[in-house]
């Protein structure tokens, strides 16, 4: 992967972690604000607090392997997965530049799920 490739996912996934941080951190608050009793919030509920938790989480999740992906990115590893040591196709990495897993492990890792 060339210089170039690289400093264009650090720039994609410097930006993502940020939306991401901001996303979930306004997401607990609706999950906080929420789960107050009836008449103590004057917010329109527009998702369950059920639906809101999850949707935090899998917001968070995307987060961490943001911020694990800029870590591999700082030690020379990124585009590699992490499962079978094989380089993460390009196409993939644009797609979704902090999986840590090529397609054929992503689904190997999914099914086990």
């Amino acid at each position: 992967m060339t210089k170039k490739e690289l400093h264009r996912y650090r720039n994609q996934l410097l930006e993502l972690r940020d939306r991401l941080t901001e996303a979930v951190q306004r997401m607990s608050e609706t999950v906080r604000t929420d789960a107050q009793p009836a008449g103590e919030h004057d917010r329109h509920v527009s998702e369950s607090p059920e639906t809101e938790l999850a949707l935090e989480q899998d917001e968070e999740t995307i987060r961490r392997q943001t911020v694990e992906a800029l870590k591999r990115l700082d030690e020379g590893t990124f585009g590699v997965c992490q499962r079978c040591g094989g380089e993460i196709g390009l196409e993939r990495l644009d797609a979704a530049p902090y999986t840590p897993y090529c397609v054929q492990c992503e689904r190997q890792v999914e099914e086990v799920s």
